[in-house]
């Protein structure tokens, strides 16, 4: 135990850890990150889950190893910036270039163990002398870090969400003790984590600039030291520091506040639905309770609270920031802003808050909900009495972000295995074989479709396509995904059934006269039918379509015609 102090102490700069009441902390806090540890690799060998959004960002590192170059699969174009996150990148590039293939595995590996040192560091922010939460408010922290189901899934799913809570954290932490060469390689890779967490620096720099202005220009140099030559790279290599993806969301995606004829009665129902326990789309503060998002959609309820313990928990982070101001707590300053900041921006200004946009936002607001706990429950006395009072209400609440785990991983497990490796992985790969080499796919979801056929792929609204951008530029007034479909005409289409039939409805023609059903994907009613949530996923049923020569008509085989009469009545 004195060696492993020893280490947070001098390694990581970690304040507080010789108090003698801190004691039982660090002992949960160690034992707290084994198990984050331990839950993540157990999560990734029983589900081996693999999230769309990873393919994407991996299919460029693997390109880069095999020397075409960082970026997507395009022939005779130059690189394209599509993905949003360096680190994303950056960390199974590191793996691909050891063995191409090995880059997935990588950043899953590094997200384990990310998960660990994520818990340490909310121990770190919990115990610090200047925020001094309750042990057992620093023990939920700390447990809910560890144990939270989207807290585990998306990065064991591939994704960089891991690493973007650990540098938040870090941040945080490093702006708490004042450490600014510490605090400015954790900015640095705060830009590195998300472009989006640009607020993030000017949060803490705004902070450091008041309350210490003599470290300042050192945290912005070493700053601009970590990120500056990625900026560098990505001008000189795409052409621009701002990736493509955000450019593509902005132009493909609708703001809610940009509806015409908006009242104010839309204003706030949207305000209502996405900052409540609503369970409905783009909720923000969901993950503060027991919830589920594997089916890709949103967060959907795992038990029947109706929300309340997500809007106790967001309510008790309200009460948490009021009591830190009116003590003039002025370390959780920085946490304070980021949530309200990020609060404001999620509500009003993107178009679509997806699940794994959340999780740090989520992680940073619950120790705002310990600071409320603790004003909530100061007034008990004596002090045992309080402890023993937040202690209960601490077990309970972890008890319904744990009691969750075996229903949610056994789902992912099933989704996996039933839904993603039989449905859009098979497309992938029947494409791969069937598609000349400068043949295009136009669709929605890129990951699987493009990873496993390697195809060029004109996706909605563009992530990875500087024509489909291109379209949405110069076609303002149709900006859908059927449009630009009939704009480019790509060689092969790849539909969701809800999707085709939906357009049949609609009347799209040239489906019919311009493309035929060449093939089908659909899940296993049998093996299905008993997942949870099964009926939230849209991912179960694709047609494959390709372009034919000249008009013939309706092509469709009466086998096929009676399959989407039945996708139209599911």
């Amino acid at each position: 135990m004195r060696y492993i102090k020893r280490i947070l102490q001098t390694g990581l700069r970690m304040e507080g850890l010789d108090a003698k009441e801190n004691a039982p902390v660090l002992c949960f806090g160690l034992f707290l990150a084994a198990v984050a540890v331990a839950l993540r690799f157990f999560f990734w060998w029983y589900t081996g889950r693999v999230w769309e959004d990873a393919l994407i960002t991996v299919l460029h590192s693997e390109n880069f190893a095999r020397g075409l170059g960082l970026t997507h699969y395009r022939v005779g174009q130059p690189p394209l910036h599509g993905f949003t996150s360096p680190l994303s990148v950056l960390v199974p590039l590191i793996g691909d270039l050891f063995r191409v293939g090995f880059g997935l595995r990588l950043i899953k590996i590094v997200s384990a163990f990310a998960g660990g040192l994520t818990v340490l560091y909310g121990m770190a922010i919990a115990i610090h002398p200047k925020v001094k939460l309750p042990a057992p408010l620093a023990v939920m922290a700390m447990g809910y870090l560890a144990c939270e189901h989207h807290q585990i899934l998306y990065g064991m799913a591939g994704m960089e969400t891991q690493l973007v809570v650990l540098v938040l954290l870090m941040t945080l932490y490093y702006a708490i003790a004042l450490r600014p060469v510490a605090l400015g390689i954790s900015l640095g890779l705060c830009m590195l984590a998300r472009p989006d967490f640009a607020f993030v620096t000017i949060i803490v720099g705004l902070y450091i600039l008041v309350v210490k202005p003599a470290q300042f220009f050192k945290v912005a140099g070493v700053a601009l030291a970590v990120y500056l030559p990625w900026v560098a790279f990505t001008t000189l290599y795409y052409g621009s520091p701002i990736p493509n993806t955000i450019v593509a969301k902005g132009l493909g995606y609708r703001l809610w506040t940009r509806a015409p004829d908006l009242t104010w009665a839309d204003v706030w129902d949207n305000v209502v639905r996405r900052v409540t326990g609503s369970y409905l789309f783009q909720t923000i503060f969901q993950p503060l309770g027991p919830s589920f998002a594997g089916q890709g959609t949103h967060f959907r309820p795992v038990i029947h609270d109706r929300g309340m313990i997500c809007n106790a928990m967001a309510i008790m982070a309200v009460v948490g920031a009021l009591a830190a101001l009116r003590r003039r707590q002025w370390a959780l300053l920085p946490a304070i802003c980021f949530v309200a900041v990020y609060t404001v921006y999620y509500v009003f200004f993107v178009a679509n808050v997806f699940g794994w946009y959340v999780v740090p936002f989520v992680a940073a607001t619950l120790f705002l909900s310990a600071r409320g706990l603790q004003a909530a429950f100061g007034w008990i006395k004596p002090k045992g009495l309080q402890t023993a009072a937040l202690s209960v209400i601490a077990a309970l609440y972890l008890a319904s972000i744990t009691a969750i785990l075996p229903k949610t991983f056994a789902t992912d497990k099933q989704i996996q295995e039933v839904v993603e490796n039989p449905v859009r992985k098979q497309a992938g790969l029947y494409l791969n074989r069937v598609m000349g080499k400068n043949e295009t796919i136009g669709c929605e979801c890129l990951g699987y479709i493009a990873y496993y056929s390697r195809g060029t792929v004109y996706d909605w609204p563009g992530l990875a396509s500087r024509r489909v951008v291109e379209y949405s530029k110069t076609h303002p007034g149709k900006r859908t995904m059927i449009d630009m479909l009939d704009h480019l005409r790509p060689d092969y289409l790849v539909l969701r059934h809800r999707s085709y039939a939906n357009y049949k409805k609609r009347g799209v023609g040239w489906l019919d006269t311009d493309y035929r059903i060449v093939a089908s994907f659909e899940v296993d009613y049998d093996k299905g039918r008993n997942i949870f949530l099964i009926d939230k996923n849209l991912d179960l049923y694709f047609f494959v379509l390709k372009k034919i020569a000249k008009k013939v008509g309706c092509n469709l085989s009466h086998r096929l015609e009676a399959r989407v009469r039945e996708a139209a009545v599911r």
